[in-house]
Order: C-alpha cells, then structure tokens, then sequence
C-alpha cells in the first residue's frame, strides 16, 4: 500500500499544480493544458520517482518517506514479542541457559492487521469502480446494438438522444435519427476531432488510472478537469478555421444537444457533455492566439 499512496499523494501534488496553471492559461489552447494532465496520469501510474536537480514536488513526498512518517509500518512479530510477559526470576528458581520465551495465547495478535484491511478496502473500492464503468459501457452497447450504418464509422439509432463517440479500438460514431442540419455537421466535425486527437483512447485510461486511485478526491477534481479540457480544446480544433457564422452555429448545436452527466465517466464522448453553458461561452469568447502567447505557454509548462 505505501508506493500506492506514495503516487497517489505524488499525483494529488501534481493535479494541483495544473489546476493553479489553468488559472493562468485561460487565454492559451486547452491542448496545452492537456499535455500538462498527461503529468499527472504518468504519476498515477509510474511507481517509480523522477530525480531532477530542481522539482516542485517535495522529496519526503516523491521517496515515501512522508507518508511511511504517517503511515509507519507495523512489525507483528515484534509488537507480539514487546508485549509477551516477562517472566519474574528469584533465587529460588534456577536460570537455565536454553531458556525460550513462550508467548502466551492470549496475547497472540488476533484479526487481520492495519495493511490488511487497507488493502481490501482499497481493492473492493477499485473493483466497484470499474464494475460501475464496464456496467455502464455494457448498457450502452445494448442499446446501439441495432444502429444502422448510414457512412464510413457513422451509426445512427432511435435509442440514444445525444450523439458521441464509442469504441477503444475501433472509434465509431453514433446519432440520433433525424437530426436535421446544421448541427449534424458540426457533430461530426466535433467527433471527427475526436479521433483524430485520440480521445477515446485516452479518457478510458484516466478513468482506469483513476480507479486504482478511488480514495483520492483531488484525482476525481482532476479527471472532471481533464475531460472538460478535452472537450473544450475539441471545440477549439474544430472552430479554429471558422468565420463568425460558423461560430455561432457550432454554440448553437451545442445549445440544442448540451447535457451534462450525473458522475464521471470514461465513455462516451458525448457532443454536449462536460458543462455546455461553459462550451458555448468559451467557444463565443475564443481568439486566436498569438504565436508569442503560445511560445511563452509552452516554454512555462516544460518548466
């Protein structure tokens, strides 16, 4: 358990880290900012450390040793031996020199220590989460199981009212029947971004990186976090060529299609997910960078 809480912590100080540097990077492309979440997943996920001759991140924390400070480490065998009775000797009672301590069985450790019952919390807690994804990826591929093919990895069906996009493997993207123009097009345009930017590969692998992590909150803020940025560095790929009217019309298919979900979930990428009324503001308010706002941003996020 210590090098799972020791990346847990690790990845908690990293988190909080990108979430101050978004404070300042409003005015920069959420691609950026995605790149920087990538830091916090290869802590979630790397159990070794980094050592570079300057860092943010504490070294009591990144060698374990605060949390091993916290959490120390308990020596059954010991503790039972500490407690044992210590036989009183008078002179009555001759000392032999093969005498052997024998604990008696009352004081004998009873139950499953503290590590033990961490580590089974910390196993049913993961297990519940990802049952609670697989349920739910399975109950929406029952439900799309009779979509139609209308193009190339376009489905449409009558069971779903938002279009998005499924699959790890093979990416396809599903709509919901009669879904009139212009939205149409800028739905594929969004979820065709999608894939190109690998999207569905990388949601999933936070949300099971985030699994392993279950008991950390700052994780859970950072993966809400995470795909909001990635839904809105989509629409920035997507209305970066746009004029006014294209603009307009892309907040407006967010307006008619927006929903946000009940919890966090690794799939699907939905078109209107992730807090629509902040899409449609940041894609209204969206300018174009200057190629010196992009070199500082970069330059101070590999710092």
């Amino acid at each position: 358990m210590y090098p799972l809480l020791t990346m847990s912590l690790t990845a908690a100080i990293a988190a909080g880290v990108v979430m101050v540097l978004r404070l300042f990077l409003k005015k920069v492309p959420r691609w950026i900012t995605c790149l920087l979440w990538a830091v916090v997943l290869l802590r979630m996920l790397c159990p070794g450390g980094f050592s570079l001759p300057v860092s943010l991140m504490p070294e009591t924390v990144s060698s374990g040793a605060y949390v091993e400070r916290v959490l120390p480490q308990q020596t059954p065998a010991a503790e039972a031996q500490a407690t044992a009775p210590i036989p009183a000797t008078t002179t009555q009672t001759p000392v032999t020199e093969k005498t052997t301590p024998v604990t008696p069985a009352a004081q004998q450790p009873t139950g499953p220590d503290r590590d033990t019952v961490l580590t089974i919390l910390w196993a049913a807690g993961g297990i519940a989460c990802l049952a609670w994804g697989a349920i739910s990826y399975l109950r929406l591929r029952l439900r799309i199981a009779d979509a139609i093919l209308v193009e190339k990895n376009i489905y449409e069906t009558d069971q779903i009212d938002s279009p998005f996009v499924c699959g790890f493997f093979r990416p396809r993207i599903y709509l919901p029947v009669g879904l009139a123009e212009p939205d149409r097009r800028y739905v594929l345009l969004h979820e065709q971004a999608h894939i190109r930017r690998r999207d569905y590969m990388t949601k999933p692998l936070a949300y099971v990186a985030l699994c392993f992590h279950w008991f950390n909150p700052v994780l859970w803020l950072a993966y809400h976090l995470f795909g909001r940025d990635i839904e809105t560095a989509t629409d920035q790929a997507v209305i970066r060529s746009f004029g006014r009217t294209d603009t307009a019309g892309y907040a407006a298919a967010l307006l008619h299609l927006g929903h946000k979900p009940s919890f966090p979930r690794a799939v699907p990428l939905a078109f209107g997910e992730e807090n629509p009324k902040h899409r449609i503001r940041s894609v209204l308010s969206y300018k174009k960078p200057a190629f010196w706002v992009l070199f500082v941003a970069v330059v101070a996020c590999l710092a």
